[in-house]
């Protein structure tokens, strides 16, 4: 995946630090468990890009450039 730079990117668990990848189970802010299904990149500087369709940070993750 991509970013907005065109840097290559990896969505990680902010309190782990461990990779997130399509089928993993997250937990939002709210206590309810989900599966990966897709995620989306930050598109501009100010995105925190998509996981889901909710924001990375719903889920306590985040995507870092490799």
């Amino acid at each position: 995946m991509r970013n907005w730079r065109d840097k290559e990117v990896k969505l990680i668990n902010r309190t782990t630090g461990k990779e997130v990848k399509i089928g993993d189970t997250v937990t939002s802010f709210r206590g309810e468990k989900a599966k990966v299904k897709y995620m989306n990149p930050p598109h501009k500087s100010s995105s925190s890009g998509f996981v889901n369709n909710y924001y990375a940070s719903v889920y306590d993750c985040k995507f870092v450039e490799l």
